[in-house]
């Protein structure tokens, strides 16, 4: 029986599930590559048809009935392997938190320091409290393999949390979140109320007034197997109906501060610091006392001059330079999927690299993890002149700790695995970068040392296959 889709806004009742059966050795999603991977999440709505439709425009219910993908979903971070995490040493606040809904208001339980599964436990039976894990991924290998190729095919990072609630209890109040959402059903059923979006693609987290959820536009029962997504800002509510024991189900989120705002704060300080270079009205001084100005709407129309301004160099083909945005998504995403054996694995640093010999200028590479990878050229850091020299980066994520992903302990960002090159080397990377087999001598360079130098550099990082050894 094929699976059924349909937006969430019907109200035709969900047919009972047959009868459970033992999960297939092979997962029912497909990780040949991210497209296949998404496609086959939202099956049967094609990838097209989710855009055009459905992407931040409106909420999407899957019913997924067949047997093997609920199996497949209960592999995804059940109550069982909570006790297998907590052994591994986790703390509250960092990896979990206790809450309960209480007078439409959120409320944690005050707890500190490690987190036993015997004391997660006594509070989620007497206090009736959701368990909110967060970033499950680092301990369960099926999570690890979506979310990593979900970053690929977003290009952006995805987050993690499952939420286990007993019965009859509510975790959190109506709210909106700033993050697409995916609902994954892992394990019971849960009890969905949708309402219209006060903010619009909101870009803030907020707790909806009593006033503002009146009648829901979306009301449906979550069952295992069920697939749900919604918009960031649609508010939403849910609750673990009477007779089910408890509900777990994963929220997989992307784009969190990926709108058009964002990207052109990102953008903005390189192309001002180009154009400052090239136009000398972005290089005079600003009026006198202008800093001082109570209203300085004074200088409107200079500054709307300045921006039309920009907005030509842009649409004359101007390079744009994404810095800080990049390297965020590039130094903070998981690394590719490895199989442990071991559905709880705690993850490991790093790509094993290839056991072959390095390159040399007779030998034929393919470039490796190239979903994994980004080239992009920026200012050179330590340089005393802003004005200087720019440089090729090549940032990859082989050596990310997936045992950090999303939770990193301090406010700065992990510095991004990589290397730089000459401008003069683009040409050449552009070629690797095709991702077809390649003579190293082949390369556009002037000489075989850089070359050899090139394609050195590359393998070491684990980014080249030597798919040709020499004699």
């Amino acid at each position: 029986m094929p699976r059924r889709a349909r937006p969430v806004e019907t109200e035709d009742d969900s047919p009972i599930p047959a009868k459970l059966q033992s999960p297939p050795p092979e997962p029912p999603l497909d990780f040949t590559t991210p497209q296949t991977l998404f496609q086959s999440l939202i099956t049967p709505v094609t990838t097209e048809e989710f855009f055009s439709t459905y992407w931040e425009k409106k909420p999407l219910l899957i019913q997924q009935r067949e047997a093997d993908m609920q199996g497949y979903y209960r592999t995804l971070f059940p109550l069982k392997d909570l006790k297998h995490a907590s052994g591994q040493g986790i703390y509250y606040g960092r990896d979990v938190n206790l809450c309960k809904c209480k007078n439409g208001k959120k409320v944690v339980l005050p707890k500190r320091g490690k987190a036993s599964y015997t004391e997660i436990m006594k509070d989620f039976q007497k206090s009736k409290a959701t368990v909110q894990f967060h970033q499950p991924q680092r301990y369960n290998d099926s999570l690890w393999h979506i979310m990593e190729k979900l970053e690929c095919f977003f290009g952006t990072l995805v987050g993690c949390n499952v939420y286990i609630t007993p019965s009859e209890s509510q975790g959190l109040p109506p709210h909106h979140d700033d993050v697409e959402v995916f609902i994954l059903q892992v394990e019971g059923e849960k009890h969905w109320r949708l309402y219209e979006p006060t903010v619009p693609l909101a870009r803030e987290y907020g707790v909806t007034p009593a006033d503002k959820v009146t009648t829901p536009t979306h009301e449906f029962l979550l069952k295992e197997g069920d697939l749900l997504y919604f918009p960031r800002g649609v508010i939403h509510q849910a609750d673990t109906p009477a007779g089910c024991a408890h509900s777990t189900h994963v929220t997989i989120s992307t784009y969190q501060n990926t709108c058009w705002a964002d990207y052109l704060q990102d953008l903005m300080p390189a192309l001002l610091h180009d154009g400052g270079k090239e136009s000398v009205e972005l290089r005079k001084g600003i009026p006198l006392q202008q800093l001082l100005l109570l209203d300085p709407s004074g200088a409107r129309g200079t500054l709307a001059g300045l921006l039309r301004n920009l907005a030509d160099r842009i649409e004359g083909g101007c390079k744009l330079r994404s810095c800080e945005m990049l390297r965020d998504f590039i130094g903070h995403r998981l690394p590719p999927y490895v199989n442990t054996g071991s559905s709880l694995h705690r993850g490991q640093k790093g790509i094993p690299k290839k056991s072959n010999r390095p390159p040399t200028l007779t030998s034929t590479i393919r470039l490796q993890f190239r979903d994994y990878t980004a080239i992009t050229v920026d200012q050179v850091p330590e340089m005393l002149d802003p004005t200087e020299e720019l440089m090729i980066y090549v940032f990859h994520a082989l050596n990310n700790n997936r045992e950090s992903h999303m939770v990193s302990d301090t406010e700065d960002s992990p510095p991004v695995s990589g290397l730089r090159f000459p401008l003069s080397h683009m040409n050449a990377l552009r070629a690797i970068w095709e991702n077809k087999p390649l003579c190293v001598k082949a390369l556009p360079l002037d000489s075989d040392c850089e070359k050899e130098s090139l394609a050195i550099s590359l393998w070491t990082e684990g980014l080249l296959e030597n798919t040709q050894l020499d004699d």
